[in-house]
């Protein structure tokens, strides 16, 4: 009985160290909007679920107004060397009079192989955002080409970005184009800096704009992650002066 009960004990340890590896969250998994807005080419864990919560508030210089956006996500490792996410933001801005529910959104990554000396890794993100918002009726659709590079443990990414609007207004382009740098590097064995660059080619024909981001992510505990960060935008009318961000995710 003793024995039976003994090694009963065993195996579930071995369960319990099993999936500490495999779903515990990882603070060098960098994810647009945690805390910079670029992302590396690595998906969460197979079969994990990570539930986040990632908020960013940007004040314009030139009008003078506040807007925060609020965007609860989650991910699955559907497969191997791939997630799904499924999300639903929420902005609060003064020149949209209050509250807007968001659109949902449905993206999936994938991962084409891991980083060797003499290759970097590359992944593929598409997505659909519906149209389910507040006065919101346009479908769009995204593309993103995502590369990561490492050398010790710098690691270099660059993110190559195309929007499509399914309706547009008048004034608008159908195309949205973003290109993005970043780079992350640990300050210790639990916490990771990150910085980007991100310029973009808005819809609405304006003055082509760009963000400067830098933060740091902070493993809490071996599921669940803490970030933030700071930074400012150039180069446009409606291009944010003063840029904040601060997300929390768990893996379960």
């Amino acid at each position: 009985m003793i024995l039976h009960i003994s090694k009963l004990f065993i195996i579930l340890i071995s369960v319990i160290i099993y999936l500490n590896d495999a779903w515990a969250a990882d603070h060098r998994n960098l994810e647009s909007g945690f805390p910079t807005r670029i992302e590396d080419a690595y998906p969460i864990s197979f079969r994990s679920l990570e539930f986040q919560t990632k908020s960013e508030y940007e004040r314009e210089g030139d009008h003078g107004t506040n807007a925060v956006k609020i965007i609860p996500e989650l991910k699955w490792g559907l497969i191997k060397n791939a997630h799904v996410a499924l999300a639903t933001p929420l902005l609060f801005s003064e020149s949209r009079k209050g509250q807007q529910n968001g659109d949902v959104e449905l993206e999936g990554l994938y991962n084409f192989n891991v980083e060797t000396q003499s290759l970097p890794a590359f992944a593929f993100k598409g997505g659909v955002r519906i149209p389910s918002g507040v006065g919101s009726n346009k479908t769009n659709y995204e593309l993103l080409g995502i590369v990561t590079r490492g050398f010790g443990e710098h690691r270099f990414h660059l993110n190559i970005g195309y929007e499509r609007k399914n309706q547009r207004e008048s004034g608008e382009n159908s195309d949205n184009y973003t290109f993005g740098l970043g780079f992350d590097t640990p300050i210790n064995l639990d916490t990771l800096f990150t910085a980007d660059f991100l310029g973009e080619a808005p819809h609405d024909k304006s003055d082509s704009l760009a963000t400067f981001i830098i933060g740091a992510r902070k493993q809490i505990n071996p599921w669940s992650v803490l970030n933030f960060g700071i930074g400012s935008g150039f180069g446009g009318a409606d291009t944010p002066d003063f840029i904040s961000t601060l997300g929390f995710q768990i893996n379960f």
